[in-house]
């Protein structure tokens, strides 16, 4: 196996990038994986010559452009297609690698992946997944920003395709799936999130209803779904205010010195807190319904994040996620049709 990394994406790259890379590789102890950094090749062998690497298992494709934030994401593989983040999917097109990650520009990214990889067949619109955690388990939030505008019919598939990475990244056999809406009643919401909760309850096992935003952390759900505009309202202000509460405390504990004087006992309890909160731990995102594995990670990532968005490549392509994807979808066609022809009859 071998995931391509967009090495010059993001922030941080390349120097973080083939940090995390390294770190990827002395981690996974199956010599058959392996990752091809792409990107400009001098800067890329620099990095690569900081670290003690197995050059049996890191390679270097050297892609002369680079993408950046500005540029249309929808024109990007005409305009550049010797750039890294392009090279990088074309190399999971060609089958020289099984999957890619990037902390680029995630419009590029996903523009390039469906021109390249394509859509599963059945699957109208790629979704981004992403995990949030909390004190009682967490849950997936589908879609957080590829698509603004859906259909009902949208929202289904993100629950089905959102389910099946829930099945294999957490090992969750039957993850219960809710839909975020401004009500619990199945009346709540506008046209579309009307018509999605009709079509979850009966298309989609296990839909527990309607979630909202001030109960998506008290673990009603494992799988939420909503449209990319509303989740990526959501994943960015549950950053801010993270990072805000955390700097908060930290103002509120110095200004009292009892507080300082517990902050030895304390600081176990606040490192776990702020590790489990950190989105490094997840590192990247899938863009599900394409047809290959396509990992989205954030413009800030470290090589810590980057680690782990390889981790999550590895794990996808391992238990064959699209697969999964693909006969979940196809499943679901089979038993929207059959339930339209009895209805007909």
């Amino acid at each position: 196996m071998r995931i391509a990394l967009d090495a010059m994406g993001g922030d941080h790259g390349p120097e973080q990038t083939v940090k995390g890379a390294v770190e990827f590789l002395r981690e996974v102890a199956d010599r058959d994986v392996g990752v091809i950094l792409v990107g400009d090749r001098a800067a890329l062998e620099t990095e690569a010559a900081r670290h003690n690497y197995d050059s049996d298992r890191l390679e270097i494709k050297h892609a002369s452009q680079l993408v950046s934030l500005d540029e249309r994401p929808s024109r990007i593989v005409k305009t550049k297609p010797d750039s890294s983040l392009v090279r990088a999917v074309q190399l999971v097109k060609e089958g020289t690698a099984q999957g890619i990650v990037s902390a680029g520009s995630t419009g590029a990214l996903l523009s390039a992946s469906l021109f390249l990889l394509d859509r599963i067949p059945g699957v109208r619109r790629p979704a981004i997944c992403t995990w949030f955690p909390s004190a009682k388990g967490g849950f997936l939030l589908c879609d957080v920003g590829a698509n603004v505008n859906v259909r009902a019919t949208d929202l289904v598939q993100f629950a089905i395709m959102a389910r099946a990475y829930c099945q294999h990244q957490l090992n969750h056999p039957n993850p219960r799936i809710g839909l975020v809406n401004i009500g619990t009643e199945a009346s709540k919401g506008n046209e579309v999130t009307v018509k999605a909760y009709q079509l979850l309850s009966v298309q989609v096992d296990n839909f527990v209803g309607n979630i909202e935003a001030r109960d998506l952390f008290e673990g009603h759900a494992d799988v939420v779904v909503c449209d990319g505009f509303v989740g990526n309202i959501l994943l960015k202000f549950t950053e801010g205010l993270v990072q805000h509460l955390y700097g908060w405390a930290r103002q509120t504990v110095r200004r009292h010195w009892t507080s300082q004087l517990a902050l030895p006992l304390l600081r176990p309890a606040l490192v776990d807190l702020t590790q489990q909160l950190d989105y490094a731990e997840t590192g990247g995102s899938p863009l599900l319904g394409l047809n290959g594995v396509s990992i989205v990670s954030h413009g800030l990532s470290s090589a810590k994040a980057i680690k782990n968005a390889l981790k999550t490549a590895h794990r996808c392509v391992t238990e064959e996620l699209i697969s999964s994807i693909t006969k979940g979808i196809t499943d679901h066609h089979n038993r929207f049709e059959e339930h339209n022809a009895v209805k007909e009859s």
